[in-house]
């Protein structure tokens, strides 16, 4: 029977689809290590630190406030193909106005979260704040080309993002520190972004644009996809805020130089996730359109198939990784990354199941599942984190991971039975 089902798969487009993903996520991975890795030796591990510190907000606040209207646009593309498309560009302007207010909202993140946030200098936040503005129209492009499945552009955004990112930030490290590395960030958001609307002009036709008048004709449209995107952003964010809630934990209560040393094992158990994002971008659209169950089954598979080895790996020589990747030998990050790397395995399966929930139109489900697991997290981050220091943070999450992916594996068993299926397992 997995005989049959592993046949099947190499004739399918998603696989084809994941592969492309697969690429450039393994591309923008490896140049993601190797920003944090040229920026750890530029910045010294405490300004590492204060580098990780930032990017959680930053990167919260751009879903929260942005990134989570791109998938629910591609949804309503993939159901209405071949239609008139000129509501998109509405959608940007959209995007452009909520991303400002994400901007003045990490301003009033430095006071509620004190501590170490508020040591951190104005001009840091100043160019926090540019860099979710403009993080909007690459964001934007990437969510048109998910919609036409052009699968391959897509990747492509990330590839070309990378590649201004790390001379970049060579460059702007050198002279300016964190406000570089992270000024680098904005610009290579900015350069993707042109980059991606030239590939999107292929598909589709730009003539006369009225982008205030099609806001007022495609009001209800327009309205619909935002509504639609509130659970996803919400999820997606919290999913973003999960992931890194113990190094703002760690951050806030020990310092940027214990943050630093536990933000080298974080990145490298997030290796796993590029994964769980390959097969689940273009499951979404896919599931939104045809309703197939079978895809789950498929992408479920592909996932797994994919990060057993990475996890073993990560799991039997965490020593021997950290040393080559960063040069650090410290016991703290090695069990640090030992824990997170299950951690990550709970995680990357939890990714799947919710694109294939968001696109079954579920989208509120992964965010009170995953409410429950940053109330869980947020709880055990604190109180193991002042106890044990960072190997706190990685425990605490590991075991939020575990009850998060339980939960939701169970709602997707309900829903699939629901409609008509039985045992979700291939």
């Amino acid at each position: 029977m997995l005989k049959n089902l592993l046949k099947k798969l190499k004739r399918d487009h998603l696989v084809r689809d994941s592969v492309y993903m697969v690429i450039s996520n393994i591309y923008s991975k490896g140049m993601a290590y190797l920003f944090y890795f040229i920026t750890a030796i530029i910045l010294g591990t405490e300004g590492f630190g204060i580098l990780r510190g930032l990017l959680p907000l930053m990167d919260t606040v751009i879903i929260l406030f942005c990134s989570g209207i791109p998938p629910s646009m591609a949804r309503y593309i993939s159901r209405y193909s071949g239609k008139d498309y000129t509501w998109i560009f509405s959608i940007l302007l959209v995007m452009v106005v909520l991303s400002t207010l994400g901007a003045l909202f990490i301003f009033l993140l430095r006071y509620i979260l004190s501590g170490g946030y508020e040591d951190i200098g104005t001009t840091l936040y100043l160019v926090v704040g540019f860099t979710v503005i403009s993080s909007s129209f690459i964001s934007w492009g990437r969510g048109v080309l998910q919609g036409l499945l052009k699968i391959k552009d897509l990747s492509e955004t990330w590839i070309v993002e990378y590649l201004f990112k790390i001379p970049l930030a060579v460059v702007f490290s050198l002279y300016l520190g964190v406000l570089g590395a992270i000024l680098s960030i904005s610009l290579s958001y900015i350069l993707g972004g042109f980059f991606g609307f030239h590939l999107l002009r292929r598909y589709i036709e730009i003539e006369k644009l009225d982008i205030v008048n099609t806001l007022r004709e495609k009001r209800d449209l327009i309205k619909e996809v935002i509504f639609y995107s509130i659970p996803i952003a919400l999820g997606t964010a919290s999913y973003r805020l999960l992931n890194d809630l113990d190094s703002v934990v760690i951050m806030s209560l020990l310092g940027a130089q214990d943050n630093g040393i536990y933000g080298y094992a974080s990145l490298l158990s997030r290796g796993v996730f590029l994964f769980a994002s390959a097969v689940g971008i273009p499951l979404l659209p896919r599931i939104a359109k045809t309703r197939d169950f079978n895809s789950i089954k498929k992408a479920l598979l592909i996932n797994l198939t994919l990060i057993t080895p990475v996890l073993l790996i990560m799991f039997l020589f965490p020593e021997e990784i950290l040393r080559i990747f960063f040069g650090v030998e410290d016991e703290r990050a090695v069990i640090s990354l030992k824990v997170l790397s299950i951690s990550a395995g709970f995680m990357s399966s939890y990714t799947v199941c919710a694109s294939a929930l968001q696109g079954l139109g579920y989208g509120k489900i992964p965010l009170y599942i995953l409410l429950i697991g940053i109330t869980l997290n947020g709880i055990l981050n604190y109180l193991f984190v002042k106890k044990i220091g960072i190997v706190g943070g990685a425990y605490g999450t590991l075991i939020s991971s575990i009850l998060i992916f339980i939960l939701i594996t169970l709602y997707l068993k309900r829903v699939y039975k629901k409609c008509g299926g039985g045992d979700l397992n291939p």
